[in-house]
């Protein structure tokens, strides 16, 4: 089922919780909503469930307009971070019970529920399980459980409220691996709300970046991490290091430094700040026009990378790379060493696109 979300907005009280959303969700397609906390994602998420009306707007569920329709007709499985499960039911109960609370003429046999739960149980590894109660599950089993009971019902859309917040993350890893194949397997459209920049680049199809009511990008993972549109983008999906200086014949200069910039193609003599990616910084022992003295304050060996915290000595500004452990050995480096970095490529912000 595709959905259409047209110029939504929602307001509690003075706050603008969301403003002027437009968005579009392919038949099919896994979508996260990404943001910080009071980023809009969770009421954006409610108004497509119908938990909450839109102040303005409207949303569509393949062409038909259901923003007067309640939560109940259309037919969407919601998964709440804390798993809402029935404590006083057993797993089986639990999955089965949107399939028995149904209207009359609507509900299945006895037989057919309990052939539909077991194939759920199985699919979501929990058969073995279905007669225990919430209280004797892990989180992750509860998680999946509550994800079975939504697909009971055959929803037309799958929602979920930072499905795996609640979770250590070892299981949130394994969990959202596990939810991607089951998402591939029902091909339903499914829209998951997190803050966690590791898990919706990892799981989605399209991300949705979001701030302060407002959408700043959709893209695919690709898109969003590698050619972020607007600083916030840039900075909430990692790492960044900020050189600030006045554009001029294609370089980026502050003081002595002149960083090259050769995708810039506008305007000279502006004041902007370059982004650039710790993985994006090279280190070397050689000083060279575009490049910027700094002191190694810091080494940590993570796996196969080193992450490497500088301080530039020209203006005393935190800088951090990342580079394989390998080179890391033939460098030789060491914490106090004065080195010289330069980034291999940069993202020109100017002043209109955020504060500086």
């Amino acid at each position: 089922m595709s959905i259409v979300i047209n110029s939504v907005y929602k307001a509690f009280g003075t706050f603008q919780a969301l403003e002027n959303i437009n968005l579009e969700i392919q038949k099919g397609e896994l979508v996260a909503l990404l943001g910080p906390s009071g980023s809009g994602k969770t009421s954006l998420l409610r108004i497509i469930a119908g938990l909450e009306a839109a102040d303005k707007g409207s949303i569509f569920f393949d062409s038909e307009n259901i923003t007067a329709i309640n939560a109940k007709e259309r037919k969407v499985g919601f998964v709440f971070q804390h798993y809402a499960l029935f404590r006083h039911m057993t797993v089986f109960d639990n999955v089965a019970y949107g399939l028995r609370v149904r209207p009359r003429k609507e509900r299945p046999g006895k037989k057919e529920i309990e052939s539909k739960v077991y194939e759920l149980l199985e699919l979501v590894k929990l058969k073995d399980l279905a007669n225990r109660y919430p209280a004797q599950l892990s989180g992750g089993q509860r998680q999946r459980v509550a994800l079975a009971r939504a697909l009971a019902v055959e929803p037309k859309v799958l929602l979920l409220d930072e499905p795996f917040g609640a979770l250590d993350a070892k299981v949130r890893k394994e969990l959202r691996r596990w939810l991607r194949r089951l998402h591939d397997e029902f091909q339903i459209s499914s829209i998951f709300v997190t803050h966690d920049q590791e898990e919706a680049l990892d799981v989605a199809d399209k991300i949705v970046v979001m701030n302060q009511g407002k959408i700043e990008q959709v893209g695919t993972p690709e898109e969003v991490y590698d050619n972020p549109q607007t600083p916030f983008v840039y900075d909430f999906l990692g790492s960044v290091n900020l050189f600030r200086g006045r554009l001029k014949n294609g370089k980026l200069k502050q003081g002595e430094v002149a960083l090259e910039i050769p995708d810039w193609a506008g305007s000279d003599n502006l004041e902007a700040v370059g982004y650039a990616r710790p993985h994006d910084i090279s280190i070397s022992r050689e000083a060279s026009n575009d490049s910027v003295h700094a002191a190694i304050s810091h080494l940590h060996i993570v796996g196969p990378i080193v992450q490497i915290e500088l301080v530039r000595k020209d203006t005393n500004e935190y800088l951090e790379a990342e580079i394989p452990k390998e080179k890391y050995h033939r460098l030789g480096l060491k914490e106090g060493e004065e080195v010289f970095i330069k980034p291999k490529q940069l993202k020109i912000f100017i002043p209109d696109d955020f504060n500086i």
